[in-house]
């Protein structure tokens, strides 16, 4: 017998294992940069700036929101997110790597180094060819609709839900084809796991139903067992949802029947466009104002749809429509139906893409004629075209550096929109204040009724030292927003405290206070405005209520100095030790307690920590001074 050729090779268990570690290692190798990444845009309300999320015990995830926690208003589409596993996610990474954004950069990367793996498996179960499927699984890797779900931290909800929509779906079609019902197991439970990282699953337990009938096989006689299998999860989960978020189903739009039907046929056509042409990118896509229904995607939704049609009826390609329905299934709840906000964004295409991926190989795979030529002239075709995916993939990758590239990007690609601006000015307010202050009122001249912008400018206005300016953006976002806002109640606070205005600012927070009483900040304000007027004691109070509630480093420190300004050293101390404990690298604490440690004569451990401080801010004067007393004299007399 002559030796097997490479796809013969690959059809074996050991050629399918080299395919997948080659799809996996090709998606490690395109996005290895973005591990040096910082946190952007959604990151650092979620992740970084998340008190609730550093104090959390990992059943409490499963108990709240998505948003649950971070400094943004938990409101709108955002008050319906529940999704605990890949909150569960974000608070194991930073028991691990005290919020490095490298270490969530490369969490994500090996995720979707997985992800890509499963829709693999789900390829090589619908042709059975381990050429065909490396080629499918290198074109999910390489495709650049990804990029936002891969280099965007937060963008994991999006691979851990295609991670395990397509362990399911493997199991699934792997049941059908080895009639194995072992496979079952597998079915519900990753499908429960898929829902409790986004809620776009929920229409899997459909695909299941119609499994048997789209591929073309015989139903088994107790196939309704897993399929009910599938509706409990789904029964389950809703239930779960209901308890910890205020809304079950974001149902989204206003406007008539046929404006809404119109909007879901533009944004699905938008989508398909998405993935066929996904060189033209923008980070934002306006796409479900009926104004903005274009020709275009209209004619891409109904090509797609009249596609699917025309393979039913052609046995050969009859594996497409696994494809057509995974698409239809996974990209309905994203596109009017059930709202996901005003704009369509690529990390939503994340898992309908596999569904994409599936139908363009099977109809290569498929191609009739006498044609092994016709077959390797496709297969050369597709690898070229994952070649430029990958490029561009590579090249897309960097705008998600940092904050600034970002912003810069938005504004270029769509430079009518008032977000990218002020999202810039968000980025370089702290070392270009004026240059921020043109960009906010240019974004405010954009969309004059944005609380968010104005929010913004107000602090910045602020920060100028133009306090008049400051106090009347603050006015007109407080009068914009319906029900009135705890949190720019504070930061009027703030800017009255700027100007000196300390008892207008008290009584600014008690507005704040009567809004919402657990708003972040606001007793720290409060308290130290207490403690500037003489009032240790009531500030002291009101800091004990917040590090209890709300305990954090920066907290904490300021807890010890107000002990130390009523001289309770001891109770100082606790508290700097307390603040170390929650973050060894708070410079403040480490200042203060080895200032505390050697006024109280304990040289030793003044002296290390002292060189803490002086390695992670060297460019502090305090933090040298200290550090210089130490290494030149036994005896420092801070």
């Amino acid at each position: 017998m002559g030796a097997k050729t490479l796809a013969e090779r690959l059809d074996t268990r050991a050629g399918m294992a080299a395919v997948l570690i080659t799809v996996a290692l090709v998606s490690v190798a395109i996005y290895l940069p973005a591990t040096r990444y910082a946190f952007v845009w959604d990151d650092e309300p979620l992740i970084a700036n998340n008190w609730l999320l550093a104090l959390s015990r990992p059943a409490e995830v499963f108990t709240r929101g998505f948003w649950a926690g971070s400094p943004e208003q938990d409101a709108g589409p955002g008050a319906s997110y529940y999704r605990p596993l890949v909150t569960l996610s974000f608070w194991l990474d930073l028991k691990v790597s005290h919020a490095n954004p490298h270490w969530f950069h490369a969490v994500n990367l090996l995720l979707y180094a997985l992800a890509a793996a499963a829709i693999t498996l789900v390829l090589w179960e619908l042709l059975h060819s381990g050429v065909w499927a490396l080629l499918g699984g290198l074109l999910f890797a390489a495709h650049s609709s990804h990029v936002e779900s891969v280099a965007f931290v937060s963008g994991r909800t999006d691979i851990l839900l295609t991670l395990f929509t397509g362990i399911a779906a493997f199991a699934l079609l792997r049941s059908l084809r080895k009639h194995n019902r072992w496979w079952w197991i597998v079915v519900p439970a990753a499908f429960g796991c898929a829902l409790l990282s986004k809620e776009t699953s929920v229409l899997f337990p459909l695909l299941v139903a119609l499994a048997p009938l789209l591929l073309g096989v015989r139903y088994d006689r107790r196939y309704w067992l897993l399929v009910m299998a599938t509706v409990a999860v789904l029964g389950g989960y809703l239930l779960l949802r209901a308890a910890a978020v205020p809304v079950l189903v974001p149902f989204g739009g206003r406007g008539s029947i046929p404006n809404r039907l119109a909007a879901i046929v533009n944004t699905f056509g938008l989508y398909i466009r998405m993935f066929l042409w996904p060189f033209k990118h923008r980070a934002l896509y306006q796409a479900s104002d009926t104004s903005l229904v274009t020709a275009p995607n209209v004619m891409a939704a109904l090509l797609f749809v009249v596609s699917g049609v025309l393979f039913a009826f052609g046995r050969r390609f009859v594996a497409a429509l696994w494809g057509h329905a995974w698409t239809i299934a996974f990209l309905l709840p994203v596109v009017g139906s059930v709202a996901s906000g005003p704009i369509a964004a690529e990390r939503l295409l994340c898992l309908p893409s596999g569904g994409l991926v599936m139908v363009v190989v099977v109809v290569l795979s498929r191609i009739p004629a006498f044609r092994t030529a016709t077959l390797k002239l496709a297969g050369a075709g597709l690898g070229i075209a994952i070649v430029l995916l990958g490029a561009d993939t590579m090249a897309r990758t960097r705008i998600w550096r940092n904050n600034e590239t970002l912003s810069s990007a938005m504004i270029r690609e769509a430079p009518d929109a008032p977000s990218g601006y002020a999202n810039l000015a968000d980025a370089i307010a702290g070392q270009q204040p004026d240059s921020a202050l043109v960009l906010y009122r240019h974004a405010l001249r954009l969309d004059q009724g944005d609380v968010l912008v104005l929010n913004n400018l107000a602090l910045a206005f602020r920060d100028a030292g133009e306090i008049d300016s400051a106090l009347v953006m603050i006015d007109r976002a407080i009068a914009a927003q319906p029900g009135g806002s705890a949190v720019l109640r504070l930061n009027r606070a703030s800017i009255l405290i700027s100007a000196g205005r300390t008892d207008e600012a008290a009584d600014e927070l008690g507005r704040a206070f009567a809004l919402d009483s657990t708003l972040p900040g606001a007793r720290t304000m409060l308290a130290d405005l207490l403690g500037k007027a003489g009032s240790y004691d009531s500030a002291i109070v009101l800091m004990l209520g917040e590090v209890r509630h709300r305990p954090s480093a920066e907290g904490l420190t300021y807890l010890g100095d107000l002990f130390i300004t009523k001289g309770e050293s001891t109770r100082a101390g606790e508290s700097y030790n307390q603040a170390l404990r929650l973050d060894p690298t708070h410079v403040p604490a480490l200042y203060n307690q080895s200032v505390l440690f050697a006024t109280r004569g304990d040289l030793t451990a003044a002296r290390v920590l002292a060189e803490r401080a002086y390695l992670l801010r060297p460019d502090i004067e305090a933090i040298r001074q200290l550090h210089v007393r130490f290494t030149q004299s036994p005896s420092p007399d801070p």
